[in-house]
């Protein structure tokens, strides 16, 4: 075995400990190596195709076994869910090209049709993604609900067992979100059901990338310097970062911070629960519209591989709360910042006028996993973070 490969991660890891103090656990929480099996729907990789075995009913080579039925029937094949839920002519797509096609289908006919008419295509038909763009192409710009995914069905009852299954089996399902907001009163909920015999590195990719459990030793490595803010004066900005197009992470402005200890979930909640924020990917196809309650929602049930997050550039005038909570400590913090004054006035874009100067302020939220895509921006990032919940 080559030491040099990462070893597959087995379970969960807690913060603050070493790849090397964990052994094959059998309860993961839903990450690590109980997902490299744990496709909702039976999708294996297409490697494991090799080691399909033929039902009792038929012999070694293939052929079936004599039976009471007088129905003809055609001889196994180890990819036979495939080749017969496609048919003779879509099957000789790949699977990529099969998403393509269902992603022009609507949403009643991939659900009530194509899902209905094999068992491949009801795989296929819920692949994730193409319910993401459903959703986002119908309600994107206007917003859309998301469903408290620790809210039971109203016709499931009250009980605890009901409450575990819908924190677990059904995260992160789009077909839900499509489902509340074509049918405002609806209470139910998809359940997977697992197909055996589905082969398919298609669709096992994108569930084993938002499963897989992240180990410690591959976040802890990074090669943008960092400095503290106290060492930070604008003269060393320009000559070693700016002059030399080199990024910094610029650490520790923050800690004194009132919006630090005052963002709780509760006070965001308090100020800007019903306002709307842009939300992007980029993995999604069109951007989106979010209610702050809605987007926690969001948060809190995803499993993408890679999710939506907050990129919103009109937060300090849709919601002047959350800017008044850090700009003055900000500008105490990092003088240098500060535009305002003539020692560090280097903003020459303020010159231009808040109604034609670029963006230069965003809110920046993201569940676990999310990917930032930006370029030639100077980011601001302060981290409120609590174990249970990174």
């Amino acid at each position: 075995m080559n030491d040099s490969l990462p070893p597959l991660p087995v379970t969960q890891y807690p913060p603050n400990s070493n790849d090397d103090d964990y052994d094959h656990a059998e309860n993961d929480d839903g990450a690590g190596f109980g997902t490299l099996f744990g496709h909702p729907y039976g999708a294996l990789p297409y490697g494991n195709i090799h080691f399909a075995s033929p039902p009792s009913s038929v012999s070694a080579d293939g052929n079936n076994l004599p039976s009471t039925s007088t129905a003809p029937s055609s001889p196994w094949h180890p990819d036979k869910v495939r080749q017969e839920g496609l048919g003779p002519n879509l099957r000789k797509l790949n699977d990529e090209q099969l998403l393509t096609i269902l992603s022009f289908v609507d949403g009643p006919t991939l659900g009530s049709g194509i899902c209905c008419a094999s068992k491949f295509l009801y795989v296929a038909g819920h692949h994730e993604e193409l319910w993401r763009d459903l959703v986002l192409r119908r309600w994107g710009e206007v917003g859309f609900t998301v469903r408290d995914p620790h809210d039971t069905d109203d016709n499931a009852g009250k009980e605890e067992e009901a409450v575990v299954v819908a924190s677990t089996q059904r995260k992160g399902a789009w077909k839900d979100i499509y489902a509340l907001n074509h049918h405002p009163n609806s209470t139910k909920r998809h359940s997977p059901i697992s197909i055996h015999g589905i082969y398919s590195d298609t669709f096992f990719r994108s569930w084993l990338c938002r499963s897989f459990a992240l180990q410690p030793s591959w976040l802890s490595t990074h090669t943008v310097s960092s400095i503290p803010h106290s060492e930070m004066t604008t003269e060393r900005f320009f000559k070693e970062y700016e002059e030399t197009n080199t990024p910094v992470l610029i650490k520790g402005a923050s800690k004194t911070w009132q919006a630090v200890q005052r963002w709780t979930r509760d006070y965001l909640l308090s100020v800007a629960s019903e306002k709307r924020f842009r939300a992007t990917s980029g993995a999604a196809p069109l951007p989106a519209q979010f209610t702050l309650s809605d987007y926690l929602n969001y948060c809190d049930s995803s499993t993408e591989e890679a999710p939506l997050y907050l990129f919103d550039r009109t937060f300090a005038t849709n919601c002047p709360q959350l800017l008044h909570d850090f700009d003055a400590d900000l500008k105490s913090s990092c003088g240098w910042w500060d535009g305002d004054t003539a020692e560090f006035g280097h903003d020459l874009f303020r010159v231009l006028g808040e109604g034609r100067r670029p963006d230069y302020q965003w809110l920046i939220v993201g569940p676990k996993r999310y990917v930032l895509y930006t370029m030639f921006h100077v980011v601001l990032l302060f981290t409120r973070c609590h174990q249970e919940t990174q």
